[in-house]
């Protein structure tokens, strides 16, 4: 691989640019007036450290999700010292909230599909709550549109 060197004209004038956005640009790290080769990677590494996560507090439950053509399985591993009499389940189109958790804490799962929340089952088992929800398959279908006429 050879390295190309560059003429003054074709060099981009990195000074201007930054009196134009004020001064010194803070991520931009400068070699012999150049940005140094790693200056993006620091740049992307440093708002990724920024970005606030969401995620339960204590991470008390922890949840998979299966498909099939017609259904969203969700299987949520409940921990012995959480009361499965007190947690409630609520559906939305797109997403399941389980409440009753230590301290009022709650959990959201998003879906990976549209569903029926109201073809919803939920049923505990061996330490399993298994969730079953139908898929809302009914806005792959097309329907008619009357155009009226002026």
């Amino acid at each position: 691989m050879t390295k190309l060197s560059k003429t003054p004209k074709d060099m981009f004038d990195w000074k201007s640019f930054e009196e134009f956005f004020g001064g010194k640009l803070p991520f931009m790290e400068m070699e012999n007036g150049t940005p140094s080769e790693s200056w993006v990677e620091n740049y992307v590494q440093g708002v990724l450290k920024n970005i606030p996560t969401a995620t339960n507090k204590n991470n008390l439950i922890k949840h998979d999700i299966f498909q099939t053509h017609n259904f969203v399985f969700i299987k949520i591993a409940i921990p012995k010292h959480i009361r499965i009499r007190d947690l409630q389940v609520s559906v939305s189109q797109n997403q399941i909230r389980i409440e009753g958790l230590p301290e009022n804490q709650h959990h959201i799962i998003k879906l990976p599909e549209i569903v029926k929340s109201q073809e919803s089952k939920a049923k505990f088992k061996n330490g399993i709550l298994q969730i079953k929800v139908r898929k809302n398959n009914d806005d792959l279908k097309f329907h008619d549109v009357y155009i009226s006429y002026e």
